[in-house]
């Protein structure tokens, strides 16, 4: 079945590729999205947490409810890949690979469509503003988990790292990490860089606290612990012969553990006033939480590894360790049971690339991969007449 439907989701997914959209603005993308369903008799909920789309399938019989998720927005980034659906949109391109996340389930919609489901429920959550880390917890807030009430969500990103026909699973609870972003402003006292001894220096002081935050990660966290810090933009001063009043400081978080990430704007605060108070300066924190950390249901983790084992083998399914990057799929994960995995897409130099990157592709060949996991995984959960119903 995977085979009758694949050079449609082929022209679909290069289509989605052509005409990427920012997060939340995905209004062309969710508008094929739902035609779609609609057309394979699906229950359909547009706008669902600004332009996301919902469509449900229902079972003969009562049973379990299956969630599976694909995130469709874009990124503000170039597309350079030499294909003829190259993005036709400036500045905005599918260089995440959300295109292909979008196909994939809509393959699994078509299929399910057409083999019925002789109990339970398939729940497709089309979502919007992944890159932004507000599209998940915008459809939760809008009710996407009810009506009906989820037992398990899935859901998978692509991987350049992965050959074809490979997938991978983290070997820990966690499969990405919370990501935070906080921003530090230095005050000292400005003056002539010829006289800083008439002046309190906010750039010396922000070298000192930048240096000393990072003893945070490795002195104050326990090794075996996942953390990173990092400070990615630095402003101050408007020329080199004056010594500037301020300097602001923006930066991430990364943390697994939810009771470390709650430690951390109170570790930075505390580290930065005192060193700035040594030097006869002042720090203020904004400190603001994105996405929690992805968690895998041991279940689900179970389920997916028989899935892949039995289509594949046992050696399509890699074990790997968490990634420091993050996802809103973690906003599902927090409420529902969850399994979140990754596909390879590498098949030589043109799909070599990593996401995020100018000249990121995929092998297209990994989309029939993608869609053959998603639908056996709904066909043996829901089929399972021991799982019971909420």
């Amino acid at each position: 079945m995977v085979d009758a439907i694949f050079d449609d989701m082929i022209v679909i997914r290069r289509d989605l590729r052509k005409f990427p959209e920012l997060a939340f603005q995905e209004k062309r993308t969710s508008s094929i999205v739902a035609s779609c369903l609609k057309e394979w008799g699906y229950e359909v909920t547009e706008g669902v947490g600004g332009t996301g789309v919902i469509g449900i399938l229902r079972g003969e019989h009562p049973g379990p409810v299956i969630g599976l998720r694909a995130d469709m927005d874009a990124l503000p980034m170039p597309d350079e890949i030499d294909e003829i659906y190259r993005s036709v949109n400036s500045g905005i391109a599918h260089t995440c690979g959300h295109d292909v996340h979008t196909t994939n389930l809509l393959g699994v919609a078509k299929i399910i469509s057409v083999m019925g489901l002789e109990r339970g429920t398939l729940k497709l959550f089309f979502q919007p503003g992944e890159e932004v880390g507000a599209g998940a917890k915008a459809m939760i807030d809008d009710g996407a988990l009810q009506n009906p009430p989820v037992d398990l969500m899935a859901g998978l990103h692509v991987a350049p790292s992965l050959q074809v026909g490979e997938f991978s699973i983290t070997n820990s609870e966690f499969s990405c990490a919370a990501v935070d972003i906080f921003e530090l402003e230095v005050t000292g006292k400005g003056g002539h860089a010829a006289h800083p001894h008439l002046a309190v220096d906010a750039v010396m002081i922000t070298a000192q606290v930048l240096v000393a935050l990072q003893q945070i990660v490795s002195r104050q966290i326990d090794p075996l612990d996942s953390v990173v810090l990092s400070i990615g933009q630095i402003q101050g001063g408007t020329k080199g012969t004056i010594l500037p009043n301020t300097v602001k400081v923006n930066g991430t978080v990364r943390t697994m553990i939810p009771a470390t990430r709650e430690s951390m704007p109170i570790r930075i605060e505390q580290i930065a006033s005192n060193v700035a108070a040594a030097f006869g300066g002042s720090v203020r924190l904004t400190y603001e939480k994105v996405t929690p950390s992805v968690q895998n249901d041991k279940t689900a983790k179970a389920l997916l590894h028989d899935v892949v084992s039995e289509l594949f083998g046992e050696d399509a399914l890699k074990y790997t360790n968490p990634s420091m990057g993050g996802e809103d799929f973690a906003y599902f994960s927090q409420e529902v049971p969850s399994v979140f995995f990754r596909l390879g897409t590498n098949s030589g130099e043109s799909t070599s690339h990593g996401i995020h990157t100018t000249k990121f592709n995929v092998d297209e060949e990994a989309i029939r991969y993608g869609i053959t996991v998603l639908s056996y995984l709904t066909y043996k959960y829901l089929q399972d007449e021991k799982r019971e119903t909420k």
